[in-house]
């Protein structure tokens, strides 16, 4: 225990499950990941005070297999809506419950706001309107069944595949061909530039900014419209698939140059607007040391000061330095969004020109094993775990990067007014379905 205390207090966790007979902590230290294992059949030490990170991994246990995370400060349920919820209360101040019916074409979350007037105290968010047991759907499947389920996890198709292929190849012992690595890569930052553009078309429309929304979504259609070319689907399913790709599309190169080099000009006048300014410099805070104590990932996290992604340890992205702001605020996280989406199309250019000769795939035979692997979605870091059993899944456990995420929100809205919590949400762009799995 003290082993993994030392591990948490030098990195951060990067997934919590139980494996049927120990709960498994991956931790991310330094550079590399350390396994502890604890074994527990009805019960296990909370760490959640010490370590806040901890907390709805913690949950997320108790909940799905009865397992008592012992010592947890406030054990409620997180995506279970048949157990008791209980919500803190502050007496003196007056409550405005959102959700979890919104709106227009959203998905379903509830936020409890505790305010002084229209100042925000306190948010409490509450999840799983989106829960499907998605997991537990997993074990018996084969690799092609697997992965339709896997790219439905949340709304980063191409991520969660990927990480999926890669884990069960690790756990065979097999890597994908060259040539299928490489354009892997091109379909994930190419999901990773499109994603990034449509957090910067929502920031415009919520700010009533219409040309730069308007702008904005029409590159970004553009491109998807190169995503399906080369994938054979707008959001880049059916792909990936353990072993390396399914096929190989042929992309519009100079019409991606032209997109690239038309956002290049645009998006650093859009961001230096005084709308645009006035309304997302100083709002929304997340400091650097919260995000550290939560485990917070992505551009949420690197807008916050924490100079890590997990392209720094890739091989096929030499001399990566990933985009960190300081300001913490919504400007600082629309600023990372616009410099990674012009770098993830210079990156997805240069994968697509010159991809290594050879085959797109080699066919996994049935086998045992087990492995993880993490890849670097557009929101962050997507983890999936896998143990097969003659060639299908006996056990998976995947994490999505809204998992970790959605407490910055929680955060960023305290002592902002009321009318700035959609502009805030909006900035960290959460996956409520990535989140509830």
């Amino acid at each position: 225990m003290e082993a993994l205390r030392e591990a948490l207090r030098q990195g951060r966790p990067v997934a919590l499950f139980w494996d049927g007979e120990a709960v498994v902590h991956v931790v991310e230290r330094g550079r590399a990941m350390e396994v502890h294992r604890l074994p527990a059949k009805e019960a296990f030490p909370s760490l959640s005070a010490e370590f806040p990170s901890l907390d709805w991994f913690e949950r997320a246990l108790w909940e799905r297999h009865g397992l008592v995370p012992e010592g947890h400060p406030r054990l409620n349920p997180l995506r279970r809506h048949d157990l008791p919820y209980v919500f803190r209360l502050f007496p003196e101040l007056h409550e405005v419950p959102v959700g979890p019916v919104h709106a227009g074409i959203i998905e379903p979350g509830h936020f409890r706001f505790s305010v002084l007037g229209e100042r925000i105290l306190n948010l409490e968010i509450r999840l799983g309107y989106q829960h499907r047991g998605l997991l537990s759907l997993l074990p018996g499947r084969g690799p092609e069944a697997a992965i339709l389920l896997v790219e439905r996890a949340g709304s980063e198709p191409v991520a969660h595949a990927l990480a999926f292929a890669e884990a069960w190849e690790g756990a065979l012992g097999l890597e994908a061909p060259p040539r299928a690595r490489v354009l892997r890569r091109a379909a994930l930052e190419l999901e990773r530039a499109f994603g990034h553009l449509g957090h910067l078309s929502g920031l415009f429309t919520d700010i009533g900014y219409a040309f730069g929304a308007t702008e904005v979504g029409r590159l970004r259609a553009l491109i998807q419209g190169e995503v399906d070319r080369f994938t054979g689907h707008r959001y880049g399913r059916n792909f990936v698939r353990v072993g390396g790709v399914w096929r190989e599309g042929r992309p519009d190169l100079k019409a991606l140059e032209a997109y690239r080099k038309e956002l290049a000009r645009l998006l650093p006048r859009l961001l230096k607007n005084p709308q645009v300014l006035d309304r997302m410099r100083y709002v929304g805070r997340v400091r650097h040391a919260e995000a550290l104590a939560y485990g917070f990932v992505g551009p949420t996290a690197r807008a916050s000061g924490v100079e890590r992604d997990l392209r720094q340890d890739d091989p096929l992205y030499p001399g990566f330095r990933p985009v960190v702001r300081q300001g913490g605020d919504v400007l600082s996280r629309a600023q990372v969004y616009a410099e990674e989406a012009l770098e993830a199309l210079d990156r997805a250019l240069t994968f697509l020109r010159e991809p290594p000769p050879g085959p797109l795939f080699l066919d996994p035979p049935p086998g045992d094993g087990e492995a993880m692997a993490r890849v670097e979605a557009g929101r962050g870091e997507v983890f999936w775990f896998v143990r097969l059993e003659r060639g299908k899944v006996m056990l998976a456990e995947g994490v999505d990067p809204s998992f970790k995420n959605w407490r910055a929100l929680e955060l960023a809205v305290r002592g902002e007014g009321l009318p700035d919590f959609p502009l805030c949400n909006k900035s960290f762009d959460l996956s409520y379905a990535g989140n509830d799995l």
